[in-house]
């Protein structure tokens, strides 16, 4: 399918002569025009773009360094609400930034990755240094039919990141997905989810009104500038059974909004259901 749109793409060039062809794909996967790509201003800097969107930055040098403003959102989110090892689940590899992360900076923790395209797994070892820990598990599949397969009460951490281009595979976003998220967290574990959406942002109202429709305690980190109109940003999602203490991060990266504030934001949005998610529909293209 990425060939058909390259040859879409030659014959609107052929046609008006004006237009740039973007980089041909390093790999093409099952799933994903893939590239690596240098970072000019940091030599051991790599980013990693699937359908030519940016979806992980690594140092091959530091795996502290948090390039990505939604991935140093997810490690604060981690951070203000869990302490020392911890049993964490991911759905969605990428370029394993954050896994590599909690390798480093908390020793003893427990990982299981769930990710579909084995071909990742294979450049975030092969070209974005990652080296998963002795007790990090990478179950190559799709994420919702591993979950049957994980023990209940186990995780303190679920971090969703998964994505198919631009947006949430719709099958990871209903509340029959929280129900299995809720069986396999620990009873004060915490989700945080990261989505791309913006202007009225349709599809991360109707996913936080998921998650309110399953947990008792809900928050959003959004732009500190607020959701731009014309374009799509990432809004991080955070959902506990627990009470959410206090999430510290840098204000530049964000502000959180819950309470009656985030019900104002969700204003009435429809919850996902496995009968009803209709995430590419509801996307800012």
């Amino acid at each position: 399918h990425h060939l058909d749109g390259h040859r879409r793409v030659a014959r609107v060039v052929a046609a008006v002569g004006a237009l740039v062809l973007p980089p041909p794909c390093e790999r093409e996967t099952a799933y994903f025009c893939l590239n690596v790509q240098p970072d000019p201003a940091r030599p051991t800097g790599r980013s990693l773009l699937l359908d030519r969107v940016r979806h992980a930055y690594v140092d091959l040098a530091d795996p502290t360094h948090l390039e990505l403003r939604y991935v140093r959102l997810i490690a604060a989110v981690a951070d203000s609400t869990t302490a020392g090892p911890v049993e964490a689940l991911h759905l969605g590899g990428g370029g394993f930034t954050y896994p590599a992360y909690l390798d480093a900076t908390r020793a003893g923790s427990r990982q299981v990755v769930l990710e579909i395209d084995p071909e990742l797994e294979e450049v975030a070892r092969n070209q974005l240094g990652y080296r998963p820990g002795d007790a990090t598990e990478i179950r190559i599949g799709d994420a919702r039919l591993a979950l049957d397969e994980l023990a209940s009460d186990r995780f303190d951490l679920v971090v969703g990141d998964a994505f198919a281009s631009t947006s949430v595979p719709w099958h990871l976003t209903t509340v029959e997905v929280m129900d299995e998220l809720r069986r396999l967290m620990t009873h004060d574990g915490v989700y945080v989810m990261n989505v791309l959406d913006g202007g009225d942002s349709d599809f991360a109202r109707a996913q936080i009104a998921t998650l309110q429709d399953r947990f008792a305690h809900v928050a959003a980190i959004l732009p500190a500038g607020g959701v731009p109109p014309d374009r799509a940003v990432n809004q991080v999602l955070v959902a506990s059974d627990a009470p959410l203490p206090e999430l510290v991060f840098d204000a530049a990266d964000g502000t959180v909004v819950r309470g009656a504030e985030l019900d104002e934001y969700v204003d009435g949005a429809r919850v996902l259901t496995d009968d009803h998610a209709p995430v590419d529909q509801l996307l800012l293209r």
